[in-house]
């Protein structure tokens, strides 16, 4: 039996934890039983190398060889195929598959396996491969006389150990992070040899990727990997290689916050890993890092808590505490949220486990990791002391390692910690230490990277804006309102602006003008700093038993609850949850996210169709809205006819327009309403100076599109979707913009003729000699491109689009409007005017119009606001736009863009007036009784200059 100790090595860094001596103590009772001949030992040294080091080709081999001597040629074969698949880049399977294909009188098979194994020895005697034959041959009674000269002449004939040792250091180090240069020289060398070993060609790009990595060419790596997936699917040989390099590819797409792909990708990694059949580090750390990846999925909690109990399965089959506390780690925190009291003792079991299993063994990251979530258990239990002590010791470890992003978690635990205790001073202070490390962070990031990582971690600031409320600090909670939202749409501008402050907003408000500027505290807790040109101050508004209370009247109706339970569910504090009641511990806690969200989505479907049979529904949505936002501000608004408003999270999906004042006004009958993402994007805006001599409107509409249908969508579940945003971002990072087969795949083809639009475009070209319009085939996206490249575009202060629009808050790069599709394409475009596309144009326009459908809405980012079509347009260079909230009806819209650009156009009309009294003829019945309802006047918003 040839010594392989030295050539053993690990695919990845793994946790093996077995004594520092074990594996030679392991295999030295194997090799005690193979020289004295005695099976039992040899299957009790095999099996205590696979239970102690699973992760390791040798006690699969060794077991393997083991069952060829008992004649067990079947587990032989299953014990061999894990050996190769961890290790197929040295001899040692490669022997076992030939002993179990001569067994089975399938000797060409034989011949090549040795073959196989002869081209990677590094053995200058064969003596070795002799000695195991002939163990085999005395175990089974069997002469094998035949093989041993077969392996004698390919030995003699074909061994070349220096080409072998080459290849050992180079690809084995390579696979190990030792760089190596000579990869594809070595693998062509190999591919000259005969027969020619497959796997060998298959396995060059994953190692490639893994010495790319070493050398910090990260690019590069991901190419390579994703070379060596494409060329070896469905290999049975290289399960664990596969899911390795899915598990890589995953950690890589996390740590550059693609969280989609990173999703994908180890769930590839474990559907691999499946055909393997045992547990491993590999599994364990793969299952560990799902956990992580899932942390950035909301939705996604019980499949978290489901993979964090696969993952206490695994460690409890490795007899692993290292596992076994990250496991309970996470099923603790799973029930740690703030839910009834019987979840609160499970979160308090799990988590004290995790934190004595993290003492036991010593391990100071984990112990750190567990301390995140037991400061918590302190704070419930009242050891408020105790939860600061712990916090500050794990969060100043984190900083000495320079690991800032745990640390600011931690300190952002321990705000609010002290902030659900009214110790709002120290509050502070722990917010102001996140926010400061989350600051650090983002320094390293890139824009969409700081976008995706600010939605994970708003909630800190919003922490710190609730505590600044609580102190009264208008200047500071200001501050950080515009410091947590559009930094992304900040960053796209190019500007080298700073934060806005109090000041530079009074300075761009006019007299009669009023900023209103929200944050959403808690759900339905409304934080508002209220500006004018000469004051400053912070509003609020959290009527909690008001929406628990509408909550009853409507949520709990769709619940099906029995109506033996409904005496209970007086009780604002009771609830109906999984099929059962439960109490929480006060009213703010009985009012989640949840609740919040969906008083939003059903009051967008009241405003967006008409149902007599819903008025009073309606009603009471509308008015609990104004209670909730407007009537805090009333006694500024009796002052102010003109509201500017940068809304928060939610809010941004309704129009505070249709808002029912006590008086039944909507609340735009007396108002002027304007949006802006934040001020310091208004102040980007207003210092543009674009030229007074531009041509009125610029329009597009009347395309002509492909039959409705025509496209059967393929994508069926979120993962699909996931996919499709993963294949997008791979194109864009290469500058390509034509998107059409992920368009299709989401069933993206053609449209119904809006014949409104055609008459939109029309009536507008009327209106002065200076608007061009684009209609029919000529409203191509090909066009609209040229004009962009000539600098057309640049030449008017208007844009009107007339056409279908979409967005997508599953892929919010699928947000745009559709362009006329000619049946033999539109050359090289896909027909579809994206927001990657549209950012990168370049405009000089007042007003963007949208006169679409959903325009308005898009992907919301936690710390920035709505990423869509308006920010991509700002980014482009208009300085406002008008986009719907909801699909328009045709005569709506006619009306509206008729009237504005009539009165725009023709008499200098200001935009936003005009729309605002617009909408007010509209509630008048100026256009007739049957358009007053919200329906038809307020989908358009009006964001920006």
């Amino acid at each position: 039996m040839k010594s392989f100790l030295a050539s053993i090595f690990l695919l990845v860094v793994c946790f093996s934890f077995a004594q520092p001596n074990g594996f030679n103590d392991y295999y030295a009772v194997f090799m005690e039983g193979y020289n004295n001949k005695n099976l039992p030992k040899m299957k009790e040294g095999s099996e205590l190398l696979i239970l102690n080091f699973p992760d390791e080709f040798a006690g699969y081999y060794l077991n393997s060889y083991y069952h060829i001597c008992s004649g067990n040629l079947k587990q032989a074969q299953v014990e061999s195929n894990k050996a190769l698949n961890i290790q197929p880049l040295l001899p040692y399977s490669y022997y076992t598959q030939a002993y179990i294909h001569y067994l089975n009188n399938n000797v060409s098979e034989a011949e090549k396996s040795l073959n196989f194994a002869v081209q990677l020895n590094t053995d200058k005697n064969p003596d070795a491969i002799f000695k195991d034959m002939d163990v085999i041959g005395y175990f089974l009674s069997k002469d094998i006389s035949s093989l041993k000269g077969k392996y004698s002449k390919i030995f003699h004939t074909y061994n070349n150990p220096d080409l072998a040792l080459q290849f050992d250091q180079c690809f084995n180090e390579a696979i190990k992070g030792t760089p190596c240069d000579k990869i594809d020289q070595l693998a062509a060398k190999y591919n000259t040899l005969q027969p020619v070993n497959p796997l060998i060609s298959k396995l060059a790009p994953l190692v490639k990727a893994t010495s790319f990595y070493a050398k910090g060419n990260i690019t590069e790596c991901k190419k390579q990997f994703e070379t060596f997936l494409n060329n070896s699917k469905a290999n049975q040989a290289l399960y664990w290689q596969r899911s390795y390099a899915y598990w890589f590819l995953s950690i890589l797409k996390r740590d550059s916050f693609d969280e989609r792909g990173a999703f994908l990708d180890i769930n590839a990694a474990l559907e691999e890993y499946q055909n393997l059949g045992f547990s491993s580090y590999q599994l364990a750390n793969m299952q560990l890092h799902k956990i992580h990846v899932l942390d950035n999925f909301g939705d996604k909690e019980q499949e978290k808590l489901q993979m964090a109990y696969q993952l206490e399965q695994t460690a409890n089959a490795l007899n692993n505490n290292y596992y076994k506390a990250k496991a309970y780690n996470s099923i603790g925190a799973h029930y740690l949220l703030d839910g009834p009291q019987p979840e609160m003792n499970k979160a308090g079991e799990y988590l004290t486990k995790a934190f004595n299993l993290a003492k036991s063994i010593n391990d100071k990251d984990l112990s750190r990791e567990v301390n995140s979530n037991y400061i918590i258990i302190k704070a419930k239990q009242g050891l408020y002391t105790d939860a600061a002590k712990i916090t500050e010791e794990t969060a100043q470890g984190y900083i000495s390692d320079k690991v800032f992003d745990h640390a600011q978690n931690l300190y952002n635990n321990l705000g609010f910690i002290f902030y659900n205790n009214k110790d709002y001073k120290n509050a502070i202070i722990q917010f102001e230490k996140s926010i400061a490390l989350a600051e650090k962070v983002k320094s390293t990031l890139n824009s969409k990277q700081k976008l995706k990582y600010m939605n994970d971690i708003s909630g800190v600031y919003t922490g710190l804006i609730m505590s600044y409320k609580q102190t009264n600090n208008v200047e500071k909670l200001f501050q950080l309102q515009e410091q947590s939202r559009s930094g992304y749409l900040k960053e796209m501008l190019n500007s080298n602006l700073t934060t806005a402050t109090i000041v530079d907003a009074q300075n761009l408000l006019k007299p009669n003008e009023v900023l209103l500027t929200y944050t959403i505290g808690q759900p339905g807790e409304i934080i508002i700093t209220v500006i004018t040109k000469n004051k400053a101050e912070i509003r609020y508004n959290y009527p909690i038993d008001q929406l628990l209370a509408l909550k009853k009247v409507y949520t709990d109706k769709v619940k099906k609850i029995p109506a033996q339970l409904n005496p209970y569910m007086k009780d604002l504090q009771v609830d109906y949850k999984d099929g059962q009641l439960v109490r929480y511990a006060s009213k703010q806690s009985a009012y989640k996210k949840d609740d919040f969200v969906m008083l939003v989505e059903w009051t967008r479907q009241l405003l967006e169709q008409e149902n007599p049979q819903l008025q009073n529904v309606q009603n009471d949505f509308l008015h609990l809205w104004y209670d909730l936002t407007l009537q805090p501000v009333q006694d500024v608004l009796n002052n102010y006819s003109k509201v500017i408003i940068s809304a928060s999270a939610e809010l941004n999906y309704l129009p505070f327009e249709t808002f029912l004042s006590p008086k039944n006004q909507y609340f735009v009958s007396t108002h002027d309403v304007r949006y802006i993402p934040n001020t310091t994007i208004w102040k980007i805006i207003a210092n543009r100076n674009y030229s007074s001599n531009r041509k009125s409107v610029l329009a597009f509409g009347g395309a002509k599109y492909q039959p409705s249908g025509n496209v059967k969508p393929r994508v069926r579940g979120i993962e699909d979707f996931y996919k499709v945003s993963d294949a997008v971002n791979q194109k864009i990072s290469k500058g390509i913009y034509n998107f059409k087969p992920e368009l299709e795949a989401l069933g993206f083809g053609g449209a119904n003729y809006l014949a409104g639009t055609l008459q939109e475009v029309e009536f507008v070209g009327n209106l002065s000699s200076d608007i061009k319009v684009y209609k029919g085939f000529d409203m191509s996206e090909s066009n609209f491109k040229k004009a962009n490249a000539s600098g057309e575009l640049k030449q008017y202060k208007n844009l009107l689009i007339s056409t279908h629009g979409f967005t997508s808050d599953i892929i919010p790069e699928f947000s745009g409007v559709m362009f006329s599709q000619p049946n033999g394409g539109d050359g090289n475009e896909d027909t579809f005017l994206l927001v990657p596309e549209i950012s990168i144009l370049s405009l000089n326009t007042d007003l963007v119009i949208l006169s679409a459908c959903d325009t308005g809405i898009g992907k919301l980012y936690g710390g920035e606001g709505i990423n869509g079509l308006n920010s991509a347009f700002l980014v482009a260079g208009s300085n406002a736009t008008m986009l719907s909230l909801w699909p328009v009806s045709d005569a709506g819209t006619a009306l509206t863009m008729q009237n504005l650009f009539k009165k725009v156009v023709q008499q200098n009309g200001n935009t936003t007036e005009t729309l605002n009294q617009i909408k007010r003829s509209f509630i008048k019945g100026d256009f007739g009784s049957e358009f007053k309802h919200p329906q038809f006047w307020a989908p358009f918003l009006y964001n920006g200059r």
